[in-house]
This record gives structure tokens, C-alpha cells and sequence, in this order.
């Protein structure tokens, strides 16, 4: 309790960085998983199911006026399935739904799995993501945590797909709010 942090707090290891060493571990240990490392096509169809989930819930909710009820649907249901999401906007930034020569679409769909988290944040989550696995370790650029951090540490420029995805989802939102209620937006 009353313990400050402070960049100079942090645990240094002079070792390569780990996601590169263990993987070379791992093939040179088991060749055949090198088979493994593809796009799996059901990925897109369950992130899609995910997401027609959560609209259906939205509106199986709409009518319900029970804060204790929403609370715990909220904590049981859609955390689960939200944070499911942010788990599939991350292998979307890695290029798992389409390969990694369809950047556009990956992008795209990106937006699609972002939309009932609420808040549009799969464009930048790549856009500073891919920094954290190729300069891990450096203080001064992997920004590794998952919240609003990166933007005051290593400020980028905005790009025109991260507008889209505001746009998109801030429409999202509010046909959610229009048609079904705020609460559900909040919810």
C-alpha cells in the first residue's frame, strides 16, 4: 500500500526477446508444428458468431429494467464474450483472419469484431501492438499495456483506417442506443 511506480522500477532481463527464443525452441525441438502455423478458417466464423451473440443479447436486454440483473449478466456474459473479442482483435492485428497479405480485410474485420466492445480500438490496438513484440523490453517504446497508455507515452499520428473504425463504431453504438436503449450501449 503507498508503493510508487516509476519507470525505473522495472525488471530487466538481458536475454533475447522471448516470444522469438521460445518459439525457435519449440520448432527446433517439434519441426511438424511449423504445419500448424496457419490462418484457420473457422476463426472468422466463430469471431462473427461472437459478435451476432452480442447483438442478440443486446436485444433480449433491451426491455430488462433490473440493475442487478444487468450487472450480472454484464459481468458473467458479456465480459466473457468480450474479452473473447479483444483476444481476436489481437490475433486480427497478427493477421490470423484473412493471412497477412490482406491487411485491408483484416483490418476491416478488425472493426467488425471490435463493434460490441464499444469503444474502437482495434486499428490502434495493431498500430501499437506490433511495436510491443518487435522492440519488447525497450521502456521507451514497447507499450505493452492494453489501455489508453501508449497514446500519452508514444504518440502516433491518426491514420484514416483508425477514423473509419471511430466512425464505424460510434454509429454502431448509437443505432444500438437509438433502437434499443442507452442502457444497453452502457450495458
Amino acid at each position: 500500500m503507498g508503493a510508487k511506480v516509476s519507470r525505473k522500477d522495472f525488471e530487466w532481463v538481458g536475454s533475447d526477446e522471448p516470444h522469438a527464443t521460445r518459439r525457435r525452441l519449440i520448432l527446433d525441438k517439434h519441426p511438424e508444428i511449423k504445419k500448424l502455423m496457419c490462418v484457420d478458417t473457422r476463426f472468422k466464423w466463430v469471431v462473427l458468431a461472437l459478435v451476432l451473440f452480442q447483438i442478440v443479447t443486446f436485444y433480449a436486454l433491451k426491455d430488462v429494467s433490473s440493475l442487478a440483473l444487468m450487472f450480472f449478466l454484464a459481468y458473467c456474459v458479456t465480459g466473457v464474450i468480450n474479452h473473447s473479442l479483444s483476444l481476436a482483435v489481437h490475433e486480427i492485428a497478427h493477421g490470423q483472419a484473412f493471412g497477412q497479405n490482406r491487411v485491408v480485410a483484416n483490418k476491416l474485420f478488425g472493426m467488425i469484431a471490435n463493434l460490441p466492445i464499444g469503444v474502437p480500438m482495434s486499428v490502434s490496438f495493431k498500430k501499437y501492438h506490433l511495436e510491443h513484440h518487435r522492440y519488447q523490453g525497450d521502456d521507451a517504446i514497447d507499450t505493452d499495456i492494453p489501455t489508453l497508455r501508449p497514446l500519452f507515452v508514444r504518440p502516433k499520428p491518426v491514420t484514416s483506417f483508425e477514423l473509419l473504425n471511430t466512425v464505424v463504431q460510434l454509429t454502431f453504438d448509437a443505432i444500438i442506443g437509438l433502437t434499443l436503449g442507452w442502457h444497453i450501449v452502457w450495458y
